[in-house]
C-alpha cells in the first residue's frame, strides 16, 4: 500500500509540475498564478480528505 501511494505522489509530482511545497514555498513568493491554482487545488483537496475521514468513514 505504501509503495502504491508513493507512486500516486509522484505522478501527482509530475501531473502538477512540481511538487506541494514547491508551488507552496516558491510559486506563491514569486506571485505565480499556476501555484495559486495548485495550492488551492492542494488544500482543497486535502481539507475534503480529513472531512471524509473524520465525519463520514468514522
Amino acid at each position: 500500500m505504501l509503495a502504491f501511494v508513493g507512486l500516486l505522489v509522484g505522478y501527482g509530482t509530475r501531473l502538477g509540475s512540481g511538487c506541494t511545497s514547491g508551488h507552496g514555498v516558491c510559486g506563491l513568493s514569486r506571485r505565480s498564478p499556476r501555484s495559486i491554482a495548485a495550492t488551492v487545488v492542494f488544500m482543497l483537496t486535502g481539507f475534503a480528505a480529513v472531512y471524509l475521514l473524520r465525519h463520514v468513514l468514522v
